[in-house]
This record gives structure tokens, C-alpha cells and sequence, in this order.
């Protein structure tokens, strides 16, 4: 089963991948990335190696679609949880082929993926003067109207702004499951793991 986690870049998409398994017990994250010939290439990373080399100030930005099995607990059962990282997307065609081929293979998983987390930036929707969210993070939401196993994850609530931001979006998209979170503090954590379960269950 596989849960997706995508957005718009510098959203935290990937500081959610590492948090949120650590959340839920992992203390060692198997990663595994594609190569440009479709090979899996498997590295091992404790959890502080992951956050500096994957999300610290000179990590390089996330350019490829990355898994990292997780078990979950479900009562007496452990279901195996594929929680893939994608590269930000953004509006329109990407200028080099690679990013446009990465962009594809986003679009592909999300379309067969078994859950999905949009990430937005909820300090950012304030600084909007008329839509709330941009072109793609309102097709991503007409798209997960339609599901019920979509959610709406309202990163940076730590930060200035965020409480502003999470209650326009609420207002803009009514209907819509939205969970504030931060992925730097963990703060939300609990509602995150909490809708998971009722989701898998």
C-alpha cells in the first residue's frame, strides 16, 4: 500500500517522510531511489543522518520519487506502508527532461496511490491576496474531493501566519479534511497518526 506525500516545493515534504516514520517507531529509515534505469538503490540512514542529509540547508532538493517502508500497527496485524517522497511540483512544463520524466512518475503514483498527504504551506496562504492556494494545490484538492483516504496537511503551523493561513483555507475549501501540523516540532502528529489508522482500518 502506498501512502504519497505531494506538493508544491519547500513545502516539508520530506521532513514529513522522516518525522512522521519516526513517529510512528521506525529509528532507522530504509530509503529507496530509482535510478535513471529504474533500479532500486537501497541506503540505510539513521534518522539524524537522514534530516541532514535529505532536508538541512545544504541538502540538495528532492529530484526523484523516494520510499521508505513503514509498518504499521493495526491491532494484532502489521500492514507494510510504502510512504513516498516526491520532488515539489509546480505549475507548467519543466524545462529539463529529467525533471519532466520525475514530474510524470509523481503524477503516476498519485493517480494509484492507496492515500495521499498535500502538504501545503499554511504561513504562505496569508500572504495571498485573492486565491488562497495556486493553480496546482487547487487541481490537488478538486482531485482528493473524490477520494476518502485524501488529506490536507497544513505544515509550518509553528511559524508566524499559520493560523491565519490554515483559517482561509478552511474557509476556501469546506469539506475538505485538513490537519495543521508542523514537521519541525511534530506538533499535529498525533491527529496525523490518529487519521491514518481510521483510514486503514
Amino acid at each position: 500500500m502506498d501512502l504519497i506525500i505531494v506538493g508544491r516545493p519547500n513545502v516539508g515534504k520530506t521532513l514529513l517522510m522522516i518525522n512522521f516514520a519516526a513517529y510512528l517507531g521506525l529509528r532507522e529509515l530504509r530509503v529507496e531511489v530509482p535510478d535513471e534505469d529504474g533500479v532500486i538503490r537501497t541506503e540505510r540512514l539513521s534518522l539524524d543522518k537522514a534530516r541532514r542529509q535529505l532536508v538541512s540547508l545544504y541538502a540538495p532538493k528532492t529530484t526523484s520519487v523516494q520510499a521508505v517502508p513503514v509498518d504499521v500497527a493495526l491491532g494484532r496485524q502489521r500492514l507494510r506502508v510504502m510512504v513516498l517522497d516526491t520532488p515539489g511540483m509546480t505549475e507548467g512544463i519543466r524545462d529539463q527532461p529529467d525533471e519532466r520524466r520525475q514530474t510524470a512518475l509523481t503524477l503516476e503514483r498519485l493517480m494509484t496511490a492507496s492515500l495521499i498527504f498535500h502538504v501545503i504551506d499554511a504561513p504562505a496562504i496569508r500572504t495571498r491576496r485573492q486565491e488562497p492556494l495556486g493553480a496546482l494545490d487547487t487541481a490537488l484538492v478538486e482531485f482528493g474531493r473524490k477520494m476518502n483516504s485524501y488529506l490536507v496537511v497544513a505544515n509550518k503551523m509553528d511559524r508566524p501566519g499559520g493560523h491565519d493561513g490554515l483559517k482561509r483555507f478552511r474557509e476556501s475549501n469546506r469539506g475538505v479534511t485538513v490537519v495543521p501540523v508542523s514537521c519541525l516540532t511534530r506538533q499535529g502528529f498525533r491527529d496525523l497518526k490518529n487519521w491514518l489508522m481510521r483510514t486503514l482500518a
